[in-house]
């Protein structure tokens, strides 16, 4: 009576603990194998395991769910942004390249957007004002299915949907539309696209065209909103060849004018001698004055952006060391964080304007707009671009701020009409004094006081490239062979001046360096660069307690017949670039920590399911070993079997046992769960196990394994 009710109590307990067991055990392989199919990406693991329901909840597959949705949306918006950085990024270079030539220009930007939104075709359409009474859209270039195409199209302003573009100058998009609207197919029978995006090419309200790509597929908003910025971008190149081809045209007019003057000269020279040794005098000075131009012109040719962020309450958060450099000379502030940006404008009507520029990017709108300021009797003009900045749920938090010095372009324009304007007085000062010098050889001192006045021009012009270059706070400076200076600019003086060197011209590099290694390797530099090669360095000095980083370019500068005079250096400030990589570095280095922790969970979760005694392990289909735990594998080790993952059970059992554990086998394998206490015989010993069946199902719901939990109750079994 004793023993019968002693082992009745002892079943009961067994049962309980083994449901308890097998409860934790399932919540547990549950969350071992979404941790692995989140690791090889699948974002939907939790579906096929289930779960989220209440039949596998637990507070560690609840955490591993709410983390694996957080990290899918962290992924899909990452990879957003990254689509269209890459992709602003791709087309600047393209924008950069070959933008002398608009109908090479524009094939590349509509190969290249149809291949990078991955849609069927594409068209840019440009503005044609030539005629200010005739002005229609023309059809600049077409691609399509993988091949360029020829097409002549003419559109009306305000007609069809690109027509109504430029009119409202806005963006169309279009999910339905004509069967007949597409004109373009690809001649193999492939379905039309239905889905059309229109966007205008527009810089502050001025259309210079516009885009259109068609779709068989849903363009997505973040694509949209790519191609809209990419739209100022286009915009702002075509306006500058434009510019560019009317400056063109002007030399041409001054070209052509001056070889009519060269002629004049030759027949002055045949008549007199006098005259034609003051020609040369006056083409030896003209030449020396396109040398300066040149030699100037290439001392200056650097971007000078100005980038900064501003929050809700026009407050600088944060910004480039070019905008801070500019605004501490302005203001007199070092820290510009907090800086109230409507500050800068003490004028009314101007503070009013720049508010209202701000709120429009504030609700959301990306624009560009040029402006005008006078410091100190300089004028300067700049082309500004405001962009929103979002958050994850869409809402504008900030905005950002491009701003663009091109005051060199604006001058470039007004320097060419007035060397038109100049070219076209000389010429007809020329023609007076060749009439006069025919009649009077006496009027030779007139010639000589002309000499006088281009010189005075030479110097005036030099004066003001040099005050030019003195704007920026980069440090230009350019060297002769000897590494002594010809000429620099302020900023590179007063980066000195405060280590005591006085930097003027003349003054040996060589002095600069503490050590012979430094000399040696920058008098490498020059050397490389009066080869003919142009390069960048960047390198890092420490001023007391402050590390700097610098961005170095070497560049040779060459005189009208092609050879190296000098070399010209460009020095710029990217410690706050150098920091910012460093910070993502650093993130990098928390996102691995990240990753360990998780695979030390999983470690935790192996080391878990190895504590139970019982014999637990998983088996495929064709009653294979897939996985199993410590207890299995050395109980079969002492009875001479090594346990290997692929191992046949069914080499365990004899017949009869093989066909009982194989029709278990099936009724798991079709999706049922269930326990059942079977007698094995092991040798001559009868053993008792109570076994335990689950199905396992993969990502697509199907049961790919089956889970065996098998318990040694010999104990209970064998006195009955």
């Amino acid at each position: 009576m004793n023993i019968a009710s002693l082992s009745f109590v002892s079943k009961d307990e067994l049962v309980r603990m083994r449901e308890r067991i097998n409860q934790l055990e399932s919540q547990i392989n549950i969350a071992t194998e979404f941790v692995r199919e989140i690791e090889k990406g699948n974002w939907n693991a939790g579906e096929g395991l289930g779960i989220g329901t209440s039949a596998a909840s637990s507070a560690l597959t609840d955490s591993l769910l709410s983390l694996c949705n957080q990290l899918q949306s962290y992924s899909l918006a990452e990879k957003e942004r990254n689509w269209v950085t890459e992709g602003l990024a791709q087309f600047i270079d393209i924008l950069r390249s070959k933008n002398e030539e608009i109908h090479e220009l524009t094939d590349n930007i509509i190969r290249s957007l149809v291949k990078y939104m991955n849609v069927n075709q594409g068209a840019l359409y440009l503005i044609n004002d030539d005629n200010p009474n005739d002005v229609f859209i023309e059809m600049a270039a077409c691609y399509a299915y993988n091949r360029k195409k020829h097409m002549e199209q003419r559109i009306n302003i305000g007609e069809g949907l690109a027509g109504q573009a430029v009119i409202e100058k806005d963006t169309i998009y279009l999910s339905d539309i004509p069967r007949d609207y597409v004109k373009i197919t690809s001649g193999l029978g492939e379905a039309l696209p239905n889905h059309i995006l229109i966007v205008p090419l527009k810089i502050e309200e001025k259309v210079f065209g516009v885009v259109e790509v068609a779709a068989f597929e849903t363009i997505p908003k973040y694509r949209i909103e790519f191609v809209q910025k990419l739209g100022e971008s286009i915009a702002s190149t075509l306006a500058n060849v434009k510019n560019g081809q009317k400056t063109q045209v002007l030399l041409q007019q001054s070209r052509t004018q001056t070889e009519m003057m060269r002629s004049q000269e030759e027949e002055m020279r045949q008549n007199m001698e006098e005259l034609n040794a003051t020609q040369e005098e006056m083409q030896r000075v003209l030449k020396g004055v396109q040398n300066k131009e040149k030699y100037l012109n290439e001392i200056i040719n650097a971007p000078k952006d100005s980038i900064y962020i501003l929050d809700k309450e026009y407050k600088v958060m944060s910004y480039n060391k070019m905008f801070g450099a500019s605004l501490e000379q302005t203001t007199g502030v070092k820290d510009l964080k907090g800086f109230a940006f409507l500050d800068l404008f003490p004028d009314a009507a101007e503070r009013k304007k720049q508010k209202e520029y701000m709120d429009r990017a504030f609700a959301g709108e990306n624009f560009e707009y040029s402006s005008e300021y006078v410091d100190k009797g300089i004028t300067s003009c700049y082309s500004t671009n405001y962009a929103p900045l979002r958050d994850e749920q869409g809402k504008v938090y900030a905005i950002a701020g491009f701003s663009k010095d091109i005051t060199e372009l604006n001058n470039a324009r007004k320097r060419a009409e007035e060397l038109l304007n100049d070219s076209k007085q000389q010429t007809e000062e020329l023609k007076t004094q060749e009439e006069e010098l025919r009649q009077n050889m006496e009027e030779l001192s007139a010639t000589q006081d002309e000499i006088h006045r281009v010189l005075s021009e030479v110097q005036g012009k030099e004066r003001y490239m040099n005050e030019l270059i003195n704007a920026s706070s980069d440090s230009i400076l350019t060297v002769d062979r000897n590494m002594k200076v010809i000429n620099c600019n302020e900023a590179f003086k007063k980066s000195y001046s405060g280590f005591g060197f006085e930097i003027d011209k003349g003054f040996d590099l060589n002095n600069l360096f503490a050590s012979d290694e430094d000399k040696k390797k920058y008098a490498s530099y020059y050397e490389r660069v009066f080869k003919g090669e142009s390069f960048k360095v960047t390198e890092e000095y420490t001023f007391g307690e402050i590390n700097s980083n610098f961005s170095i370019l070497y560049s040779p500068i060459k005189d009208a017949e092609g050879a190296i005079i000098a070399a010209a250096v460009f020095v710029n400030d990217i410690t706050a670039l150098s920091s910012a990589k460093k910070e993502v570095e650093k993130l990098l280095a928390e996102t691995n920590n990240a990753y360990k922790e998780m695979a030390e969970k999983e470690r935790y979760l192996n080391e878990l399911i190895n504590v139970s005694n019982d014999s637990i392990f998983t088996m495929n289909k064709e009653y294979k070993v897939v996985s199993f735990n410590n207890a299995l594998a050395k109980g079969l080790e002492q009875s001479g079997v090594k346990l290997e993952k692929g191992f046949d059970m069914m080499l365990l059992l004899g017949k009869e046992d093989q066909e009982r554990e194989i029709a278990n086998y099936k009724r798991a394998f079709k999706g049922e769960s269930f326990e059942a206490v079977n007698k094995i015989k092991v040798g001559d010993i009868n053993m008792w196990f109570a076994i335990n069946y689950a199905p396992l199902y993969d990502s697509d719901g199907t049961i790919s394994e089956i889970a065996i939990f098998s318990k040694d109750v010999t104990a209970l079994y064998k006195d009955k």
